[in-house]
């Protein structure tokens, strides 16, 4: 293949409706986590020597074990995103090779 098809075919796959939905669905992870942990600090955890006192009594609550719990899953979904992601690319490369 030469560099030429090897750009086009690149240039096909960032406009293509699964590259779109990938990159949506990362920034969406990112941000979604990022808004989550805002909270947790602010309901649980806060800022401050206070807060490390006041923090042994909020992080028994429901509430916060919630927003722990999934921040943990989104994480944990985020890895798998990448790890599928990189197997396919890695997929594509052999496949373009052979």
């Amino acid at each position: 293949m030469s560099v030429v098809n090897i750009l086009s075919t690149i240039k096909k796959m960032l406009c293509d409706k699964s590259t779109i939905k990938f990159i949506s669905v990362v920034l969406f992870l990112g941000i979604f986590h990022w808004v989550i942990m805002q909270l947790y600090i602010k309901l649980c955890v806060g800022n401050g020597i206070w807060s490390a006192v006041t923090s042994f009594i909020s992080l028994g609550s429901p509430v916060c074990q919630f927003i722990n719990f999934i921040q943990f899953e989104l994480s944990k979904h985020y890895i798998t995103i990448w790890s599928a992601t990189g197997i396919a690319f890695i997929a594509w490369i052999v496949g373009i090779l052979t």
